[in-house]
């Protein structure tokens, strides 16, 4: 039977299984990990980003790895050409109240995914598999949901409500279940609202 570790005196060293992977956590000064490459670093504060702000429920907390999150992103996802680079730079740009910009990158994301989508057709199984398991048809229309989300905020409904409507479209077209249907149903009774009141 293993004795416990004195988790006070040990550091943290996580077995590297790929060179993508954290090598390990020393104690840096400024507290950070050894990274492979930044993308692993990105994908790490993008978490706890996520953690933070979704799951802690402040936002506040999560504010604190944007600027991070941001020099990371500057340094490689500059040229906007990525699908996580956008996702991640429409949730920094939202968390920091730039809703437009926040809409802009989400944009981009969507229409690299359907970029993406559109080498499906002759590619091996394997790329396709891989893809579609990052990127499937589900995952583009979380993305779809998370637009609307951000019209609204911009004040901008139907432009929300047609965003819900190609989400479940598409829900629809590949047999997945449309999780936005909550939101289209207050969308278009706030919707209704606004025209009575007029």
């Amino acid at each position: 039977m293993a004795l416990p570790a004195n988790r006070k005196k040990s550091s943290r060293v996580v077995v590297q299984r790929s060179p993508a992977r954290l090598t390990s956590e020393p104690n840096t000064d400024n507290g950070r990990g050894t990274y492979a490459h930044a993308w692993e670093e990105i994908r790490d504060v993008y978490h706890k980003i996520l953690d933070a702000y979704y799951e802690g429920r402040s936002r506040r907390r999560a504010l604190r790895y944007v600027p991070r999150l941001q020099e990371l992103l500057r340094r490689e996802a500059a040229d906007h050409g990525a699908i996580f680079g956008e996702e991640c730079w429409s949730l920094v740009s939202e968390l920091r109240g730039d809703v437009s910009a926040a809409i802009k990158y989400r944009r981009n994301e969507i229409q690299l995914i359907r970029k993406l989508w559109k080498t499906l057709p002759g590619s091996p199984d394997i790329v396709r598999k891989a893809i579609l398991e990052d990127y499937g048809p589900a995952d583009l229309a979380d993305r779809y949901d998370l637009l609307a989300i951000l019209y609204h905020d911009a004040g901008q409904l139907r432009k929300a409500i047609k965003t819900l409507w190609q989400s479940r479209e598409l829900c629809e077209l590949h047999g997945i279940k449309f999780d936005g249907k909550g939101l289209l149903r207050d969308f278009l009774a706030e919707y209704r609202s606004t025209r009575v009141a007029r």
